[in-house]
Parts: C-alpha cells; sequence; structure tokens
C-alpha cells in the first residue's frame, strides 16, 4: 500500500473539513432549506391521509388549544404528524389562511 509522503498533496474529495456530528446536522438541515415545492407535496401525494382543509382545521384547532393527542385520533395521523403541522413544518406550502369560501 502507498503512504503519501509530506511532498503529495491530499485530495480534496478526502479530507473532511467537518466532524461527523456536523456533517449528519447538515444534511439534516438541507432537507428543511427553502426549496421548490416536490411534485408530491400535499394532496399530490398518493398516500395523503388528509386534504387542505382538514390540515387547516388541524392548525386552527391546535391554535385555539386543542390537544395533540385528540387531534391525530380525530384525524387518524400520528400525534407526531399532529405537531408538524401544528408547527407549520409540514404541509408548509398551504398559506396561513386559507382558501376563502
Amino acid at each position: 500500500m502507498h503512504t503519501p509522503t509530506t511532498a503529495e498533496p491530499i485530495p480534496a474529495r478526502l479530507v473532511n473539513v467537518l466532524p461527523a456530528t456536523d456533517r449528519a446536522q447538515e444534511i439534516m438541515r438541507s432537507a428543511f432549506r427553502e426549496s421548490p415545492r416536490p411534485p408530491s407535496a400535499g394532496t399530490r401525494n398518493s398516500q395523503a391521509k388528509l386534504t387542505e382543509r382538514k390540515v387547516l382545521a388541524i392548525r386552527r384547532a391546535a391554535d385555539l388549544g386543542a390537544s395533540l393527542s385528540a387531534l391525530a385520533g380525530a384525524f387518524d395521523i400520528s400525534e407526531r404528524a399532529c405537531r408538524h403541522i401544528a408547527r407549520r413544518t409540514s404541509w408548509a406550502h398551504l398559506p396561513e389562511e386559507g382558501p376563502t369560501r
């Protein structure tokens, strides 16, 4: 096996600038950066359990103090999914006020 000498530069792709934990955090953050709406967001996703009206209802109820576990049970979703909807980290493409009808 060849051992590089001090005169040979280390290729940039082999140099790890960040420690492993910082690299992992950066990868996780990149998923939540501002990006265009994915083609399968919201009701365009064939696996979506909720509609936009249901998501807006969850947000309104959570803002008024409803229990997330009760909302999750009522809409047959996980409490975690309900929490992300209430915090607006999922279904973020929806406007705050929602459609006016």
